[in-house]
């Protein structure tokens, strides 16, 4: 869990991509012990745009003051329902509040929002919300036997099925702690964002291949995956359902098919796309070259020499295969001004018959980097540019795509 840091809610960084701008979230608290790890995801959603309230039960208040509260939301917390009927301010019809976020949920809660009961200012606000057909999510936190409870889990199904969004604990120590803040984040993203690609299906490759030289050396190149993961994530908050295929597997709220080799990640993408897919990004840095590896462990302090050979081109392998799938390459260059990268561009849409073509200049940055510029190239020749996190990259390619999706 991350710091509380001394600055005031105003002072947060806007470093990340307000990817919640223009948003309310209403945070209602309940009385787990995961009530102190609040505070965060509350500073998380405001450094996305959000604008956040919260409300608290009484139980919550024996565990975390509400003044940490309003001090992380910069607003009055609210512990009781008043004549101001706060809960239809905020999740009635044509409320304040765009999502009701009830993190963490105890399983006292979630049993009273699946049965209608609103005897705290949270459940109130929840049974406010669901009958005005407000987006809700809940993030169950409890100990595991708890959690595991038929009737839990009854009243867990119960909210699903009113189109309560459940953001699912992680089961450790025999408890289902609260989920991460990136996790919660990510799907209050996926809820209030544009929805452009509800319904697509996007297969994106990221990162490096590691062609094996020998049992424990490989030949590979500087790509971090930091650019694909950012594309799965923009594609995700917009809807879409998405595949990522790398080696550097993480904690995402995509799915995730590990390839080490160019050839892997090939049979991966082909296996995959049997299933049916709208787009393929191939964000991934694939080997140019591979060779047979040596079974044993190659001696050091020797003169050694390779003998690599070209490997086979994921790209038009996938284009012969499938002429209707829409195509996003990456090429990436050294010391080229712009001309030249949108001539190699060009030469690469033309040549693999691709939808679009994202273009950089490493020698300036962005292989490993946090932060990058690219040229986003069109088949009807048309170009832009994107500059800055790969975040704020990643949507310029995905408002690409979804132009020609």
């Amino acid at each position: 869990m991350q710091a509380i840091e001394t600055a005031m809610p105003s002072d947060i960084s806007a470093s990340v991509s307000e990817t919640l701008s223009g948003k309310t979230v209403m945070v209602g608290v309940t009385g787990s012990i995961a009530a102190v790890r609040v505070v965060d995801l509350i500073r998380d959603l405001i450094r996305r745009g959000a604008e956040v309230h919260c409300t608290m039960s009484h139980a919550a208040g024996q565990i975390l003051h509400p003044y940490a509260l309003e001090y992380a939301s910069a607003h009055p917390v609210i512990a009781e329902i008043t004549g101001r009927v706060e809960h239809v301010e905020f999740c009635g019809v044509g409320g304040k509040a765009d999502l009701f976020l009830v993190a963490p949920a105890t399983a006292n809660t979630i049993g009273k929002m699946a049965n209608g009961i609103d005897d705290t200012p949270v459940t109130t606000f929840a049974t406010t919300a669901l009958g005005s057909g407000k987006p809700v999510a809940v993030v169950p936190a409890m100990h595991e036997a708890m959690y595991r409870h038929p009737a839990v889990i009854r009243n867990l199904e119960t909210l699903r099925e009113m189109g309560v969004v459940l953001i699912d604990p992680r089961i450790e120590e025999g408890k289902a702690k609260i989920a991460d803040n990136r996790r919660v984040v990510a799907e209050v993203e996926r809820m209030l964002g544009p929805g452009d690609l509800e319904g697509k299906r996007i297969l994106i490759t990221s990162g490096s291949n590691a062609e094996p030289i020998d049992p424990i050396r490989i030949l590979t190149n500087r790509a971090s995956g930091k650019t694909g993961v950012a594309l799965a994530l923009e594609a995700r908050r917009r809807g879409a359902d998405v595949a990522v295929v790398h080696r550097f597997i993480q904690d995402l709220p995509v799915r995730q098919i590990y390839a080490e080799s160019s050839a892997q990640m090939l049979d991966a993408v082909l296996n995959e796309l049997k299933t049916g897919y709208d787009a393929l990004i191939s964000a991934a840095a694939v080997a140019d070259y591979t060779l047979d590896p040596s079974e044993e462990k190659i001696r050091s302090g020797q003169k050694l020499s390779l003998s690599l050979k070209p490997t086979k081109k994921i790209i038009k392998t996938v284009r012969e295969a499938y002429p209707d799938l829409r195509i996003v390459g990456f090429k990436a260059e050294i010391n080229a001004g712009d001309e030249q990268l949108l001539a190699r561009a060009r030469e690469s849409l033309e040549g693999a018959d691709l939808d679009l073509v994202v273009a950089n200049d490493v020698s300036r940055g962005g292989m490993g980097t946090d932060d990058n510029r690219v040229l986003i190239l069109g088949r009807d020749g048309s170009h832009s540019e994107a500059q800055g996190e790969k975040s704020l990259i990643a949507r310029k390619i995905i408002d690409s795509l979804v132009e020609i999706l």
